[in-house]
């Protein structure tokens, strides 16, 4: 039985796409940080990037790599140590990973792995395509080493697809569920200008265009993985408020910019540099959305009984 080899098996994208794999065609193994040990059918192996320790040796038949690993960007404050863990936790992860998949004496066939529409030029007018010019800054460089460590894959002749991924909307994790018990509270009002765009994709449609990059072995190269109507920051948190119940305040009642410069420091750039980005790439390989429409995504979330 061929194997799948999953980093970041246990975040929000990994647990979803595990969930939606098919155990009788394949063996799911899974990199933590954790002692080895078997769950549900899932072999969760032990990995120490720190350290530079993966023992690959033992995995029969290895198929595919799909690479999500990476520290959340907006967990805590930009301090310096962050910043560090953020970069480390998506170069260091791929470069092991890389180094240990080069000793295999038959190498995997494919490897999917996650990137970042951060990479892209803030607050353009047009959308932003795969070829588009990219960032300068923190983030766009951290995202931009990344996926010089994961293009080496195609170097070994593995095929390689690296998937530039939006904001990822869930209720069980990400935005959303740090937006909701806001909006609950009626503090939900749009941030800084109201105008910065937001690249959404609903969790379903990733896991789907995940799965669909690995079957169809045609598709290489970079995806911008994002529903093909991006928002305002203003129409997002309106549609919310109506998804929600919760009042709507009048267009003029925004969050000042300054307010969450302060609270939040330098991740607010996250909030005030939106990313207008196109999914055509992926429609024009046939990828079907279910959910273009942002009020479908949070209807799927929130209006159903």
């Amino acid at each position: 039985m061929k194997s799948i080899l999953i980093t970041g098996g246990t975040g929000l994208i990994g647990k979803k796409l595990i969930s939606q794999l098919d155990f009788d065609l394949y063996n799911i193994i899974v990199l933590t940080r954790r002692k080895s040990h078997i769950k549900e059918g899932i072999r969760f192996m032990n990995w120490d990037p720190d350290n530079n320790k993966l023992d690959l040796s033992q995995i029969n038949d290895l198929d595919t790599i799909i690479n999500l690993v990476g520290e959340s960007i907006d967990k805590n404050r930009w301090t310096k140590k962050q910043k560090l863990n953020i970069y480390n936790s998506r170069i260091k992860t791929t470069q092991l990973l890389f180094s240990k998949i080069k000793e295999l004496e038959i190498l995997p066939k494919h490897i999917i792995s996650a990137s970042a529409i951060a990479i892209y030029k803030s607050n353009t007018k047009e959308p932003q395509k795969e070829e588009s010019v990219f960032e300068d800054d923190y983030l766009a460089r951290v995202v931009k080493d990344w996926e010089e460590e994961n293009i080496k894959f195609k170097s070994l002749g593995i095929r390689t697809v690296i998937l530039r991924i939006g904001i990822v909307l869930s209720p069980h994790g990400g935005i959303l569920k740090k937006l909701f018990p806001i909006f609950k509270l009626r503090l939900g009002v749009p941030l800084g200008s109201g105008n910065q765009i937001m690249s959404w994709i609903h969790i379903d449609d990733l896991v789907r265009m995940i799965l669909f990059c690995q079957k169809y072995h045609n598709i290489r190269g970079f995806i911008n993985a994002v529903s093909p109507i991006p928002v305002s920051n203003s129409y997002f948190t309106n549609c919310l408020s109506k998804k929600l119940g919760v009042i709507r305040y009048p267009s003029f009642v925004k969050a000042p910019a300054i307010i969450i410069k302060i609270l939040f420091g330098e991740v607010a750039n996250l909030i005030f540099n939106g990313k207008n980005v196109s999914s055509k790439k992926i429609e024009n390989l046939n990828f079907q959305f279910l959910y273009k429409n942002l009020d479908d995504a949070l209807i799927d979330f929130y209006c159903k009984k």
